[in-house]
């Protein structure tokens, strides 16, 4: 299911980017294909179809849905609020903080549930949206942790303001400085941390050109 949220990303952007009406039919059934691989109890994706589901395929699941939407393709809105349930079972501290498939909090997948919350349709007034928007700005970026740096760039690019100058400011620099500029390497990025030690330097490059 990771594989099937990054692919109708792709498809949805690439429809919405240029009205291509080969691509429509295509983006619509890898939409329709997420909502009926959802946890019908729980509201969260996993790996595979119906497992209960964890905060980070989940996340990826509801970006696919909300590009869908974006580019004027039809969303199951129960799906949506089904997701939101889910995100209630792994929220923490009123839910400014979030967990993996529990509420002991991460940092990463508290980025990913506070822009899932956003989605849903939480406003800016929000206020375990503020909390955990402060949360973000506290930490600021990880310097090896890119997957956390994906997410947290978003809720705080659509948040905006002081702290996301504050944010965009020093990530901005560091992976600037950070990229490779010799040899076979050149042009790529690697950060030793968990994920990037097993989805290698192409991984660590993706996730960082998305930033």
């Amino acid at each position: 299911m990771y594989a099937q949220g990054l692919v109708a990303i792709a498809l949805c952007e690439g429809y919405a980017m240029t009205g291509d009406p080969a691509l429509k039919d295509p983006a619509q059934q890898a939409i329709r294909y997420i909502e009926s691989a959802q946890d019908r109890n729980g509201g969260g994706w996993r790996y595979r179809p119906h497992e209960p589901g964890d905060t980070t395929v989940t996340g990826w699941q509801l970006m696919a849905l909300k590009s869908a939407e974006m580019a004027g393709l039809k969303v199951n809105r129960s799906v949506i609020y089904a997701a939101q349930h889910f995100l209630d079972t792994v929220a923490s501290e009123d839910g400014d903080q979030y967990g993996y498939q529990t509420p002991e909090p991460r940092r990463s997948t508290t980025a990913i549930g506070l822009l899932c919350r956003m989605y849903g349709g939480w406003v800016r007034s929000h206020p375990a949206l503020m909390k955990g928007v402060s949360h973000l700005d506290q930490w600021g970026p990880s310097a090896i942790d890119i997957y956390y740096n994906y997410y947290a760039s978003q809720v705080l690019r659509h948040w905006g303001g002081s702290e996301w100058k504050r944010w965009n400011d020093a990530l901005r620099e560091a992976l600037i400085a950070s990229q490779a500029y010799e040899g076979h390497e050149a042009g790529s990025w690697y950060f030793d941390d968990e994920h990037s030690r097993v989805g290698g330097r192409l991984y660590t490059t993706a996730m960082a050109i998305m930033i």
